[in-house]
């Protein structure tokens, strides 16, 4: 688990720097999340990785994330995270429709 959330942080760092890896370091981290960490870890590993995603314009691929993450927190029980999953929302699924 901790080797897991290792490759959570250095895809935060990577993210933070603005390399053009975080998208790599984000997936292989989620791989290493599913495996080796628990679904509460996993959850927010997602939302990190989904707003990666957002600013590199990949919407559907960070609303697929937001969506597990969110799922993720329902089953849990915990809303705080929930409440951070609706943050990350694309902006166009957080407007209301006309």
């Amino acid at each position: 688990m901790q080797r897991a959330e290792r490759d959570l942080a250095r895809a935060r760092l990577t993210n933070d720097s603005t390399g053009p890896d975080a998208g790599a370091a984000f997936a292989a981290a989620i791989t290493s999340l599913r495996q080796h960490s628990t679904p509460y870890h996993l959850a927010h590993g997602l939302l990190d990785q989904a707003a990666c995603l957002l600013r590199t314009g990949e919407d559907e691929a960070a609303q697929a994330a937001v969506g597990e993450a969110g799922n993720i927190a329902q089953r849990l029980g915990c809303w705080p995270l929930l409440d951070r999953a609706e943050t990350i929302q694309p902006a166009r699924s957080r407007t209301a429709a006309p």
